[in-house]
């Protein structure tokens, strides 16, 4: 008895277009690690020289003292200044892991059926890697600059810290408000929007105050 038995056979004979566009794709992928790599060289150092510009040649500059504005407002801007240490140290090391890899040796991995991948296939997952991280370190180095101008914009606009008060007893009055000016034993109060001069000789007690004591509620 007679029988026929399955088998593989050969296709047919490949194109010339087939066979260019077969070789186009191995050409693709023996260099496309190469062109991640040196596309994350150019991003980093373009970042860097951006970020190295705005803060050393002082294009992003607020007030020298964060502490001449209003302390919660100071609060906020040390915040974004810590977000944008975190979120840039995060973007560099993404860069770096983009443009180098990462700091081990290759392994040889073998594939579920027990046989060894292809290096060309760690390459192309080895690629991908690179251009995820690329992409992340891109982002958070656009965000960390965002912060950081986010910062030095509190403390531009951010309203500034009360100056300290002067409170003089004199008698039975009491007066609390900024010293504007001083001279030869009085000093010039502006308490509530006015302006007085105020002999210091007369004063019983002259005390500075971080702020003014609430007024007394009027009698019934």
């Amino acid at each position: 008895m007679s029988g026929s038995t399955g088998g593989l056979r050969a296709g047919p004979a490949p194109t010339p277009a087939q066979l260019r566009h077969a070789r186009s794709v191995r050409r693709a992928l023996a260099t496309e690690l190469g062109r991640v790599r040196d596309a994350a060289l150019a991003w980093r150092n373009g970042l860097g020289a951006v970020l190295a510009g705005l803060i050393g040649f002082s294009l992003i500059k607020g007030r020298n003292d964060v502490g001449q504005i209003a302390s919660h407002w100071a609060v906020v801007a040390g915040l974004l200044l810590l977000g944008a240490l975190v979120v840039g140290a995060w973007g560099v090391l993404a860069l770096l892991r983009a443009a180098h890899g990462r700091p081990s040796a290759a392994r040889v991995v073998a594939s579920p059926g027990g046989a060894v991948r292809p290096f060309s296939v760690e390459d192309h997952d080895e690629t991908l890697a690179s251009a995820r991280s690329l992409r992340i370190g891109i982002t958070l180095t656009c965000l960390c600059t965002a912060l950081l101008a986010a910062a030095v914009g509190v403390t531009w606009y951010a309203p500034p810290k009360d100056p300290p008060q002067l409170l003089i007893r004199q008698g039975g009055t009491t007066l609390c408000g900024t010293p504007t000016a001083a001279a030869r034993g009085t000093v010039v109060l502006k308490v509530n929007g006015v302006t007085s001069t105020v002999d210091l000789a007369g004063a019983d007690s002259v005390t500075p105050v971080a702020s003014c004591p609430a007024p007394a509620p009027a009698g019934p």
